[in-house]
């Protein structure tokens, strides 16, 4: 099934999390398609710079804002009236989320509820929700959308209490139709976080040694220019529900350093940092993203290993790192 809008220079998307590792490729996507882009954030994470590119763009409009400020939000959803919202932003590296459950929970719950809000003053036709596989219970086996939930962390709880929310509060949004896109472990340039890959390559830049942690467990790679791709493809179709954005290939952290070793032609080894070990995780985590291919034949189109080479060729991560920053 392939039926979408059509696309028109006179439509508004605003998106929030815009200068964040999905934020970015998502406003090049859209920009690309013709629609005009309200691109909102506010900065935290210390990516804002990324938004430059688009500053001699008419049709971008950069909004420094916080999602926790309900009036600004609705205020400029107000003036803006956006054909589509997509929802990004959030707290999502893990242990900044168990360091500090209370922010979490402000910016990932009531921040989603400052949009909802927003959007029942001018409803859009479209939502686009980003949550997380980190919603499902734990399982060796692919995840599909209808599978048991059980997160097991404050940043899943955040997420899966979010869906909660666009469910419950459907009839506020009038004819508006949501998505619910279940991301998995999204990597590629700009990562203003310590997630695996940005920290192997920044620790790879010094020395063959890498100190990490659990490396056995395997995950759900998905190159970040394919996520912005499905997300914009589900932003145009008539469809809603929950989907999937996961390629449906698990690969462990070691097979990840292997694949890393290859491109750069450097032997690299690995030592357990114990502190760098998350008190909870999960053995294995991927998609079934078969609802997705319906909606996009093609996906996933990158391979994991192009796309970390690609990754790799834009030079440094985006991120500096804290001491207290552990990457998994």
């Amino acid at each position: 099934m392939n039926e979408t809008y059509d696309t028109d220079h006179s439509r508004v998307v605003l998106v929030t999390g815009a200068a964040g590792l999905i934020g970015v490729p998502v406003v090049r996507a859209l920009r690309a398609r013709g629609f005009r882009v309200v691109a909102v954030d506010d900065g935290s994470a210390g990516t804002l710079h990324r938004l430059n590119e688009f500053a001699d763009y008419p049709e971008v409009r950069r909004q420094v804002l916080d999602i926790r400020q309900r009036s600004e939000l609705v205020q400029l959803m107000a003036a803006e009236r956006p054909w589509a919202v997509v929802h990004l932003a959030a707290q999502h590296f893990i242990p900044a989320c168990d360091r500090a459950p209370a922010e979490t929970l402000a910016i990932n719950v009531l921040g989603t509820q400052h949009v909802l809000d927003a959007c029942a003053v001018n409803p859009p036709q479209r939502l686009v929700f980003a949550s997380t596989a980190d919603v499902y219970a734990p399982t060796n086996r692919p995840h599909h959308e209808d599978d048991q939930l059980q997160p097991q962390g404050v940043y899943g709880w955040s997420k899966l209490f979010s869906e909660r929310l666009l469910q419950d509060q459907a009839h506020r949004l009038g004819s508006c139709t949501t998505v619910v896109a279940r991301l998995f472990n999204v990597y590629g340039p700009g990562d203003p976080h310590p997630h695996l890959l940005p920290e192997v390559l920044r620790q790879a830049r010094r020395s063959q040694t890498l100190y990490l942690g659990d490396l056995e467990a395997a995950r759900d790679f998905v190159y970040v220019d394919d996520v912005a791709d499905a997300l914009l493809a589900l932003l145009r179709t008539r469809r809603s529900g929950v989907f999937n954005i996961g390629s449906g290939v698990p690969a462990t952290g070691r097979e990840l350093i292997d694949i890393v070793a290859s491109i750069i032609g450097q032997r690299l080894d690995t030592r357990v940092d114990a502190e760098r070990l998350r008190r909870r995780t999960r053995s294995m985590s991927f998609a079934n993203p078969d609802r997705l291919r319906q909606i996009v034949p093609w996906w996933p189109r990158t391979p994991l290993r192009e796309g970390i080479r690609r990754t790799i060729a834009t030079g440094l991560p985006a991120h500096g790192v804290e001491p207290e920053d552990k990457a998994s």
